[in-house]
């Protein structure tokens, strides 16, 4: 896969402008390039005088590095009965959004389902995000056959680097667009050498064959090309229908209508659970077509006459980037893409024939690939709609972007929602692009982006299309799934056959009557975090000491004391961080010394042996009350004794 970046960078870098300048208005022109030519070089040099942040250097560094090592546990599955089949949400079913997995079991064989991570919010401070715990799963290795991939979106695969050695490396199955994405990541992971692929076909009716289990895929619509549904049957007559992401969509830009037919079909086969994306519960009618977008997107490069547009969208959403082509080559413009991912991911679904780009029309961005097309001739599709903090629209922002910096007259439009826990960070970057005085446009200004999720009636259409014994609303928190169930409900589905799972729960449906017995057992599923180089149970210690710091902040005291006698023998140094505010520091540290020096001294006169260590949890509690009256503030305090 370097080789074929590299080539698709020769080859975008190779590529000559289409910008063929009429005779008649060549001196104009000539004089707008020589403008912006000026502006371009004022640019650099205000670059050289700018603190630069090695990106890349440090993104090389992270991918030379994945950690695989989950935390031992003493469960183990409870047995499953003769000709029974088990389902399990292992993650994915009581938060918002991102890191779902779940697994279905037949006798000995465990069939796993997706391995998404999870980005992290406040809860988890510095916390680079979390993945599923799969630390039960390591006593299984060579019970676990395969896992499926429903479809290529980063939060769905991202997590395989961790998980995928820890469960010994299983079969995958996935589509052709899919397997391209993850075939990068396993290979920036180092683990490529030992994966085993099996590229499926979602718009045919082949079967295939998975140990136990026999498994069909079906064509489906989301915001990525290349997704799936899959049927599973067991030899104990269960049969699943899994959807994980999906919407209906009739006019998409890249892939084929979901085969409602063939989906439509599958009811007389009796399905035992039907398992649905629960993203759009919330949301009544239908979700909006991709080609709503197409006719948006259309109107303003069609009417963008001044400066530049950037574009700022996920860099999975290849359909996206297909329309944003087609729209460029429609009004003689140039599109360059900015950060990593959206580079990789264009070349990517370009090498494998998803996306469909005239030459000159896709470039990267570069100063040089600019020389010579007109500002309002340019079209940037950058990463940075959520605001990650490296990002290419968020050094664009902060002009520390190699090649682009934002000014006044430049048009940003956010062509993606925002994931909820992220919109103050997405606000953030809006208001720092405003004072550049950029125009700023979200999909509240007009229709420039689609959910890819299933509203109200798009739910309802594929529960009357399936018709399943039981329903499992999956994928988001308890709120949006009972939602889901509501919707279910106000059909013709019976509560009682309608299962709200908790993360770890297991059910097993009996063989031919599909009667369904919930486990009293539960698996015990932790969050497990990446912090940096790192992974760990998020309730450590470390953690628990930073949120306690992000509340009150630091005390730090130093006790210098004889080691023969215990006495203080020199003064006692406090340092604060956070604690207090500039007009508090001369009285408050005064207070801290006279209190910290009383209850040493009294302390060691009345328990002259006292251990080192219950005297240091004695000085914290005193210290804590103290602090608490007097300033309504409890600090981590952090005490110190250093004998001389």
């Amino acid at each position: 896969m370097t080789d074929e970046l590299k080539n698709l960078d020769e080859e975008l870098d190779s590529m000559v402008s289409i910008k063929n300048l009429n005779t008649e208005n060549n001196k104009n022109e000539k004089k707008v390039i020589e403008k912006t030519n000026t502006w371009k070089t004022n640019i650099k040099k205000s670059n050289n005088q700018r603190k630069s942040w090695n990106y890349n250097n440090r993104q090389i560094e992270y991918r030379e590095k994945f950690i695989s090592k989950f935390p031992e546990t003493k469960f183990f599955l409870p047995t499953l009965r003769e000709g029974y089949t088990r389902y399990m949400p292992i993650w994915g079913n009581d938060e918002t959004g991102s890191k779902n997995m779940s697994m279905a079991q037949y006798g000995d064989d465990i069939v796993l389902i997706d391995c998404w991570i999870q980005f992290t919010d406040y809860t988890l401070p510095w916390v680079n995000y979390s993945i599923p715990d799969v630390s039960f799963l390591q006593k299984y290795t060579k019970n676990i056959k395969a896992m499926i991939i429903t479809h290529a979106h980063l939060d769905h695969i991202w997590a395989l680097k961790h998980v995928y050695p820890a469960v010994w490396f299983p079969t995958l199955y996935w589509t052709k667009l899919t397997l391209g994405f993850v075939k990068k990541q396993l290979e920036e992971a180092g683990i490529l050498d030992k994966a085993t692929f099996v590229e499926v076909d979602a718009g045919s009716d082949k079967k295939y064959k998975i140990w136990e289990f026999s498994v069909e895929f079906f064509k489906v619509n989301h915001s990525v090309p290349d997704c799936a549904w899959f049927y599973m049957e067991s030899p104990g007559w269960a049969k699943f229908v899994h959807t994980w992401d999906f919407k209906i969509d009739f006019t998409p830009e890249i892939d084929d209508p979901a085969n409602l037919e063939r989906i439509g079909q599958i009811w007389a086969r009796g399905i035992t659970l039907f398992l649905s994306d629960s993203t759009g519960s919330t949301r009544k009618w239908h979700s909006m077509s991709e080609a709503n977008v197409w006719e948006a997107l259309d109107e303003i490069v069609r009417n963008h006459k001044r400066w530049r547009l950037i574009i700022a969208a996920f860099s999975s959403w290849i359909s996206r980037v297909q329309q944003l082509i087609n729209i460029a080559d429609k009004y003689w413009k140039t599109i360059f893409l900015s950060g990593r991912s959206m580079v990789e991911n264009v070349a990517i679904a370009k090498e494998l024939w998803y996306l469909k780009i005239k030459p000159g029309i896709v470039k990267r961005m570069t100063p040089k690939n600019t020389e010579g097309i007109l500002p309002h001739n340019q079209i940037i599709i950058t990463t940075g709609s959520q605001w990650e903090q490296f990002s290419a629209l968020a050094r664009m922002a902060e002009w520390t972007h190699n090649a682009v910096e934002i000014v006044s007259g430049d048009t940003i439009v956010f062509s993606s929602s925002v994931v909820p826990w992220n919109d103050r960070s997405v606000i953030s970057i809006i208001n720092k692009l405003i004072k550049l005085w950029a125009n700023v446009l979200t999909k509240d200004d007009w229709e420039y982006h689609t959910w890819g999720h299933a509203f109200q009636e798009e739910q309802k259409i594929f529960l009357n299309l399936v018709k399943p014994k039981y329903f499992m609303p999956i994928y988001w928190d308890l709120y949006f799934r009972s939602t889901h169930a509501k919707t279910a409900q106000s059909i013709w589905f019976k509560k009682e056959n309608i299962l709200l799972l908790d993360n770890g729960q297991i059910v097993d449906f009996a063989p031919k009557t599909w009667n369904v017995f919930k486990s009293r057992i539960k698996a015990p599923i932790q969050e497990i975090i990446i912090d940096g180089y790192a992974m760990s149970v998020a309730w450590s210690h470390v953690l628990k000491a930073r949120e306690k710091m992000m509340e009150a902040w630091v005390l730090v005291i130093n006790y210098k004391v004889d080691k023969k006698t215990r006495a203080l023998i020199w003064h006692i140094k406090i340092e604060t961080r956070g604690l207090v505010y500039l007009d508090e520091v001369k009285t408050t540290h005064r207070g801290l010394i006279k209190k910290s020096r009383e209850i040493y001294e009294n302390t060691i006169k009345d328990v002259p042996d006292i251990e080192e260590k219950d005297l240091l949890k004695l000085i914290r509690t005193d210290l804590e009350a103290f602090l608490s009256r007097r300033l309504d503030r409890e600090p981590m305090i952090i005490p110190m004794i250093t004998e001389i």
